[in-house]
């Protein structure tokens, strides 16, 4: 009997790798929170939408701001897995994508690796024609698209779907929302309301 109960209390993860793995959690999730912002105002600031509050500079310097905190707090989710003590996980596993074939763990790397390389765009903007920029800038929407994916399976793997999916409503939605408007032809938004045209 006793042997099974050691058995038993081996197989749990230990008190180091728990406290890890919810800063890993708590960072995965400030990460999804910064990225939906920065969609958001991303698309605030190609509509021209705030401009007329805060004027373009504001709003493109806002933008990097919440980007660039997606990105921090995403580096460290992917890093607080290099301490876990009763899982060996390499620098390789969290940078090649189908290094350990975990589609989840794939997807995540991927959409983190399109973040910095529109990260890296932005800083060699004046050297890339407008139009390459653009069409770069645009794969945010894969990785924020991507960062949902691999929320959704991460939260599936672990047994939190339950929260995630309410969390993810109230961030998600309205990120959803405000990029479809982006989308809608200009006519429709005027005449909703939603746009005034300046004459």
């Amino acid at each position: 009997m006793p042997i099974v109960l050691l058995a038993a209390a081996a197989a749990e993860e230990s008190p180091h790798d728990t406290g890890v793995h919810q800063v890993a959690a708590l960072s995965a999730r400030t990460a999804f929170v910064f990225m939906c912002l920065g969609l958001c105002w991303g698309t605030f600031t190609s509509t021209g939408w705030l401009r007329r509050l805060t004027g373009r500079q504001a709003t493109r310097s806002s933008h990097m701001v919440f980007i660039t905190l997606a990105l921090g707090f995403a580096t460290i989710h992917a890093l607080a897995f290099l301490f876990m003590e009763d899982e060996h996980i390499a620098i390789a596993d969290l940078v090649i994508p189908m290094h350990t074939d975990e589609l989840t763990l794939a997807v995540g790397i991927v959409a983190l690796e399109v973040m910095f390389a529109i990260a890296l765009s932005n800083l060699a903007q004046r050297w890339l024609r407008q139009r390459l920029w653009l069409r770069l800038h645009r794969f945010g929407y894969v990785a924020v698209t991507l960062g949902v994916v691999h929320s959704v399976a991460g939260a599936m793997a672990d047994g939190n779907l339950a929260a995630l999916w309410m969390f993810g409503l109230a961030v998600a939605v309205p990120t959803v929302l405000v990029v479809a408007l982006r989308f809608l032809p200009t006519r429709f938004l005027t005449g909703a309301g939603l746009l005034k045209v300046e004459r």
